[in-house]
């Protein structure tokens, strides 16, 4: 009966022990004994107090495991050693750790995500705010533009209205002060008739009154010598022997419509940065009741000087070539700067275009440019 007892310890022994296992950290449950092998027949090499931590390597010696405790190696009875819960809690602790760094970078990454999104919502909104803006300048500017216009177009046609009116009146004023002045030649020649005392005429007092030889009167036309010349709208007149400058990739244009009283011809300056530095880019003939596009226009600042009239003639002076019109001529120097410089926008590029109406007035039994800006025909051939 005792040695089946002693049999069935051992055996309780025995599994009691199996728990230590191979590569992990185990826990002393008392004081251990660190033997040179495993056995009580070897030697005391070390003491582990209880609760501390050691390292076993194997399990595979009966009774005893061998462990690492700091830098030594040895022997303890395998049922001295408990599982060590502070080791499971740490490392439950650390993957709780390394879960929450994961979901916080997350976290983070997504809200960088929403902050970028948001900037470029935000420069969107201010590039759409910034173009909005700039239309409703130009918008502005334009009519700002048109209402001067319109008012300096207003002031001129009641100046042209003030002088008719006043040329009116001196013509009137001239026409009766001639009538009268007729008037009171009449009576003097009715009252005292003057008589011929030649011999051509004779001295008889039979002889009739003379009478005064017919009087061819003509005018002289000084354009009678020159060539007259018609040319299409849109070409450059000879006389002027010049080529025209193109920036054909600039899709641009001076639209000019010309009315029914005059034919044109229109020269482009371009200017430069002195009055010796300007440079003719564009002769343009145009003819009455025409509208025609001078295209492809080079960047820049540019004025115009303008002939009106009919009847275009051409002729040699000195050996250089002169134009002008014959009838009704009218020169002008127009003051207006026409700005063709291209203008980057949010949008794209600006590729400014403008439209020009050109026409005479009648005045005084005349016509008139209606402008204060009139040039001789000398200074409107000059390059």
């Amino acid at each position: 009966m005792k040695s089946i007892f002693t049999f069935i310890l051992l055996l309780v022994i025995t599994f009691s022990s199996a728990h230590a296992q191979d590569g992990q950290y185990l826990m002393s449950s008392n004081k251990l004994e660190v033997r040179s092998g495993p056995g009580l027949q070897f030697n005391t090499i070390a003491e582990v107090p209880q609760g501390t931590q050691v390292y076993v390597m194997s399990s595979n010696y009966g009774e005893w495991s061998a462990i690492q405790f700091k830098k030594m190696n040895g022997f303890v009875l395998s049922s001295l050693l408990t599982e060590d819960s502070r080791i499971a809690d740490a490392e439950k602790a650390a993957q709780e750790a390394a879960a929450k760094r994961e979901a916080a970078k997350q976290a983070a990454a997504q809200a960088i995500a929403q902050a970028e999104a948001a900037k470029k919502a935000a420069e969107e909104a201010a590039r759409r705010a910034i173009a909005n803006a700039e239309r409703l300048k130009r918008e502005a500017e334009a009519t700002a533009a048109k209402a001067i216009a319109d008012a300096e177009a207003a002031k001129r046609s009641k100046d042209v209205a003030a002088q008719r009116a006043l040329a009116d009146t001196e013509e009137t004023r001239r026409a009766v002060e001639e009538a009268n002045k007729r008037a009171a030649r009449g009576s003097n020649v009715a009252s005292n008739p003057i008589e011929s005392t030649t011999p051509s005429y004779g001295s008889s007092s039979n002889t009739s009154s003379p009478k005064a030889a017919s009087i061819e009167v003509s005018r002289e036309d000084k354009y009678s010598s020159w060539e007259k010349k018609t040319y299409k709208s849109g070409a450059t007149p000879k006389s002027f022997n010049f080529k025209g400058k193109f920036d054909y990739k600039l899709d641009n244009y001076l639209k000019i419509k010309v009315g029914k009283n005059t034919e044109v011809v229109v020269k482009m300056y371009k200017m430069g940065k002195t009055k010796a530095d300007d440079q003719l880019v564009r002769v343009t003939f145009i003819n009455s009741n025409s509208t025609q596009f001078i295209r492809n226009v080079p960047e820049g600042e540019y004025y115009l000087k303008i002939a009106y009239g009919k009847q275009w003639a051409e002729t040699t002076k000195n050996g250089k070539k002169f134009g002008t019109f014959t009838k009704n001529a009218l020169y002008e120097h127009s003051q207006q700067i026409l700005d063709f410089n291209t203008v980057k926008t949010s949008k794209g590029i600006n590729v400014p275009s403008y439209n020009l109406a050109l026409d005479l007035l009648p005045s005084g039994g005349g016509y008139s440019t209606g402008n204060k800006d009139d040039i001789s025909a000398t200074d409107f051939n000059k390059d």
